[in-house]
């Protein structure tokens, strides 16, 4: 055996032991991608500030910035299409989207159904009423109407924060919105980044304290690992450097401030009151 053929072989070696071999640098040679050269994502068209159609009729909010960024750093093209969330799962699993701008509550039950990135957030949660007939706490939904997007994990949380509440699933957030404003239901129960939104643009609603429900992630299908790899390598380094907490800036109501276990999460990670506005 030559010097240059052992030289090789031993590279390649090397180069299996560490993992996928990167193509261009980029994206790991074994990531499946829906369509080639692109990242193709799902997302919602109603999620304000996080994910939805801006007035030009395009994808806009926090989680499509934070997937744009992604996509750039990988090399890629990427696509935004519309879906509601209780099909969006199954759809990544199916390899109709690669992955979501959704915060994905991580449970046992999911975990079964796709794979998820490392934490993009700690979920937390908020019940919205009306003003002229408020639910100040939580556990004052038992016997109440309540509004929530169909398929959320926040189902069960609420079903245990509020035993006796009567939970009303809705498409999307719009259509529970809508349902609150008529009076048809008493109260909307969703992710804080909404509710706020919603607090701020609709004057005749009100907030209840805010609950914590988990950890939130990115899905990936699970047959996809180096899809995986690389995203997550990805959202490492974004936090890092700065820019999930420059884009949480720009799209999340100062109101609602970064978990202290996102920062726990990426140590290093700089703090919302570091970025200037």
């Amino acid at each position: 055996m030559n010097a240059f053929f052992k030289l090789s072989l031993a590279g390649l070696t090397l180069a299996l032991a560490a993992g996928p071999v990167m193509a261009d640098g980029l994206l790991p040679a074994g990531a499946r991608l829906v369509v080639p050269g692109q990242l193709t994502v799902a997302y919602r068209t109603d999620d304000r500030p996080v994910s939805f159609v801006d007035d030009q009729g395009r994808p806009a909010g926090f989680l499509v910035d934070i997937e744009t960024k992604i996509a750039d750093a990988l090399g890629l093209k990427v696509e935004f299409v519309a879906t509601d969330f209780a099909s969006m799962l199954p759809a990544i699993r199916n390899d109709l989207y690669d992955t979501a701008a959704f915060q994905v509550l991580v449970t046992p039950e999911r975990e079964e159904v796709v794979a998820f990135t490392t934490p993009v957030g700690f979920s937390q949660a908020r019940l919205v009423s009306r003003k002229d007939a408020p639910i100040a706490e939580i556990t004052g939904a038992v016997g109440k109407a309540v509004a929530i997007t169909r398929g959320s994990a926040l189902i069960p949380k609420l079903q245990e924060l509020a035993p006796g509440v009567e939970v009303r699933e809705f498409p999307n957030i719009a259509s529970s919105l809508n349902a609150l404003i008529a009076g048809q239901v008493d109260g909307l129960f969703t992710g804080l980044n909404t509710a706020a939104s919603l607090v701020e643009e609709h004057e005749e609603l009100t907030g209840s304290q805010v609950v914590s429900t988990g950890h939130s992630a990115f899905p990936v299908a699970i047959d996809n690992p180096d899809l995986k790899q690389a995203l997550d390598a990805v959202l490492k380094k974004i936090m890092l450097d700065g820019t999930f907490t420059r884009t949480y800036a720009e799209w999340i109501s100062a109101s609602v401030p970064i978990p202290d276990e996102l920062y726990a999460q990426y140590p290093g990670m700089p703090r919302l009151e570091t970025i200037a506005k």
